[in-house]
């Protein structure tokens, strides 16, 4: 992801905001702007995920480039994989949630996005995750986006799965 930065992953208490807590998967910075993709279940116990700001998936925070999906399914309410406007200009950011074979997720027709394992515990349920900052550049010169693929080690399509 050009342009931003890791850090560890960790757990937080998140009293007033969504659900009993959240677990932060990575943070970045962009452009100076400080953000992180969480992992929570909301208060009917769906697993979500989300992009917000360094103080998680608070509602009251008034961030313009702060969303979340939940209920990752292929039902007409839910979706595969979540996404929105990113921190930066004309950003927009793409994430999911993975069965645990899934090692990547083709974006275009020259990129291939790794994933990371969910952590063990706080609620999570097993799998990988992905995440995806698209800058205005996105996708270059000769590629073409696709719809998001889960691939294997050796490359082979993997079915997404209900989370």
């Amino acid at each position: 992801m050009a342009g931003l930065t890791a850090a560890c992953d960790g757990h937080k208490n998140s009293e007033g905001r969504v659900g009993d807590h959240y677990t932060v998967l990575a943070t970045y910075v962009t452009g100076g702007v400080h953000w992180q993709l969480d992992a929570f279940r909301d208060a009917n116990g769906s697993f979500c995920m989300g992009i917000n700001g360094p103080k998680g998936p608070d509602a009251t925070a008034n961030i313009p480039w702060v969303n979340a999906a939940c209920g990752f399914d292929d039902s007409d309410s839910g979706g595969y994989y979540g996404g929105g406007d990113a921190p930066g200009k004309n950003a927009f950011v793409s994430y999911g949630p993975l069965p645990g074979k899934a090692v990547g997720v083709r974006v275009s027709t020259k990129e291939v996005v790794p994933t990371k394992p969910l952590p063990k515990g706080h609620d999570l349920p097993d799998g990988r995750y992905w995440i995806f900052y698209q800058p205005a550049s996105w996708p270059g010169k000769g590629a073409k986006a696709v719809e998001p693929q889960p691939l294997d080690a050796s490359g082979r399509k993997v079915a997404f799965k209900k989370f």
